[in-house]
């Protein structure tokens, strides 16, 4: 199964009409040693995990290319309604990066015939918000509804999406809030480090655009919105989902009757070739006075979703740093104390994936935790992992897979994920056993493949902390919280 440990900053999420982005970024302080004893000796996985049964998406692609996709869950409380696009940040212009998580909240501000605010009416009187999710290569619209509210959330669905009018006026409210938004990232510490990792390991590829800073979103007039939309909301470039207690063929019926005659030609556009990997060893400050932790991060771009070696990775990753009782958090928090957590995480886009170990750690602790990650990551890619602990992220993973997608939420956006990117039956319901089938030769050979790379490592924390680092490192290059590069430190240049 494909997608991080929690959610990232490039999910940049929009709820209700007037949408206040959700980013994550959880910060915990480290308990006194002897209650954190319990953490070295964590119970063993489930022997008997619960089994992972997922209904079947039945797809149906309407004549003018739309996709329908449907997938019935006996008993569920409520139905959610999503609307796809193959379109996400990689897709902004260079020169307009943000445009595609604009656009998506502008999706709703007002059709030609109705105002922003009979809108928002409509939606509130189904008891109900209309979500927006805009990641790297796709976006997400969604209403949850009652079974009962099916029909008219579809016909809601369409108005709001196929008869978009975008105004100057909506748009201003909606550059305030993304604006705000921004600003607001620059005082978590971990999501400046993964959007500055993405920055530089994207370097010249468009997957570099969804990396964007505040500044940009005042250059974003309604006449680009217009013209994105124009450009990739188009029915062969979309999926309409439905999941939840439904009946699939009547309910693609009902789809295929309220979006069946929106009509566009087809989108062609070229295959993104993936982003060679980091090779060398380079170091990135990024000088945030406004974070009150430091963060260390430390990765690289390895294999797309549909490499033989993604389920061996995953194991992978869980070894180094999945739980409290991986490599990772052992070394760092319970044995040398320099982090308050210390964790591995994957993504997969569309051409590649990205992984990255990350660590919350105290000022004075930036540099030996820098050194200890890549220790880590530089055993794996050179030794063998121990057959317990494959077996034991066996299990975890195993274990682990239905927690995904027990919620409505979690199930809706595996599914949206699923469509989106063209997965496989692997990345659905057949995760178990792949997981199963991984033994220790593939697991090495993953390592070897995409481990011995050398890892970017970026560090945020405030201009003041940067000192011991330019003593240590032989180069570091140290950026503003917009991405830009300041200056470059030879080791024991003056900051």
């Amino acid at each position: 199964m494909s997608g991080p440990d929690r959610a990232h900053p490039l999910a940049v999420r929009g709820a209700g009409p007037l949408a206040v982005a959700a980013l994550a970024g959880l910060l915990t302080a480290v308990p006194a040693p002897g209650q954190e004893r319990f953490r070295r000796t964590p119970p063993l996985p489930d022997a008997q995990p619960v089994e992972l049964k997922l209904p079947e998406v039945e797809k149906t692609v309407l004549s003018n290319g739309l996709t329908v996709a449907c997938a019935a869950r006996t008993g569920a409380p409520e139905i959610t309604l999503q609307f796809v696009v193959r379109a996400g940040e990689a897709d902004s212009p260079p020169g307009l990066p943000g445009l595609a998580a604009v656009t998506a909240r502008m999706i709703g501000k007002g059709t030609r015939r109705l105002s922003a605010e009979y809108l928002e009416n409509m939606v509130e009187a189904m008891g109900t918000e209309f979500a927006s999710t805009v990641l790297m290569d796709y976006t997400v619209l969604s209403l949850r509804v009652l079974p009962e509210q099916l029909d008219r959330a579809i016909y809601v669905l369409r108005v709001l999406v196929l008869e978009s009018a975008f105004s100057e006026r909506e748009l201003g409210a909606v550059r305030r809030d993304v604006y705000q938004e921004l600003q607001a990232q620059k005082k978590d510490p971990e999501v400046l480090a993964w959007k500055h990792l993405l920055r530089v390991l994207f370097e010249g590829h468009p997957y570099r655009t969804a990396t964007y800073a505040e500044d940009v979103i005042k250059f974003i007039t309604a006449r680009d919105v217009a013209a994105f939309y124009g450009v990739f909301y188009r029915p062969a470039n979309a999926a309409v989902l439905v999941s939840g207690d439904i009946d699939v063929e009547t309910t693609s019926k009902k789809v295929a009757s309220h979006f069946g005659a929106w009509a566009a030609p087809p989108l062609d556009l070229p295959a993104v070739p993936p982003p060679a990997p980091q090779v060398r060893d380079r170091v990135c400050y990024v000088e945030a006075p406004d974070v009150a932790n430091a963060a260390v991060f430390a990765g690289n771009v390895i294999m797309d979703a549909s490499d033989p070696d993604f389920f061996p990775f995953l194991v992978l990753k869980q070894i180094l740093g999945g739980t409290t009782r991986s490599r990772l958090f052992m070394n760092l928090r319970e044995s040398k104390g320099y982090a308050y957590y210390a964790f591995s995480e994957t993504e997969f886009f569309r051409s590649c994936g990205v992984y990255w170990a990350r660590a919350l750690v105290r000022p004075e602790a930036i540099v030996p935790a820098a050194r200890e990650i890549v220790r880590e990551i530089d055993a794996l890619a050179v030794g063998p992992a121990a057959p317990s602990e494959i077996e034991e992220a066996k299990s975890y993973l195993i274990g682990n897979l239905p927690m995904h997608v027990e919620s409505p939420q979690g199930f809706s956006d595996w599914m949206a994920r699923y469509v989106a990117l063209g997965l496989d039956e692997a990345h659905w319901d057949k995760g178990r056993e792949r997981y199963k089938q991984v033994n220790a030769e593939q697991v090495r050979e993953a390592a070897r493949r995409h481990l011995a790379a050398r890892p970017l490592i970026v560090i945020v924390g405030r201009p003041e902390w940067l000192g011991p680092v330019s003593a240590q490192f032989e180069t570091v290059e140290v950026y503003d919280t917009t991405g830009k590069l300041a200056r470059t430190l030879r080791k024991g240049d003056s900051p």
